[in-house]
């Protein structure tokens, strides 16, 4: 499985990996689909990836988009893609998984799945 590095659902996932690492939880937030949002505020958000990454001794140094796929099994009509980004460090390796979705012409993620499969 590949990565489509240019598919707009892949930078938005991307960019919501970026923010978690970053501690911008406001901003990860707002990649969310609206009804996602009311589920995982800012506070969730930062609560998961901390629970994510507890065990870790370092803070994350590499974020990585790994695979995208247009085509999956429940797959709903909007969906744009699905999305795999791995974070790591010197002494972890995770990852989140989200699916993006078309919300009124913008892609904003309908789903997330914390840590490694």
């Amino acid at each position: 499985m590949q990565a489509n590095h240019d598919a707009p659902y892949a930078h938005t996932a991307l960019a919501f990996a970026q923010h978690l690492v970053a501690g911008r939880f406001d901003d990860a937030h707002s990649l969310l689909s609206a009804e996602v949002q009311k589920d995982l505020g800012p506070e969730a958000l930062a609560a998961e990836y901390e629970t994510m990454t507890s065990y870790a001794d370092s803070g994350a140094d590499h974020i990585e988009l790994m695979a995208t796929m247009e085509s999956w099994p429940d797959r709903r009509k909007g969906d744009l893609g699905w999305a795999y980004v791995s974070i790591s460090g010197d002494d972890f390796a995770e990852a989140v998984t989200v699916v993006v979705h078309d919300c009124a012409g913008v892609p904003r993620i309908r789903l997330v799945e914390w840590g490694r499969p």
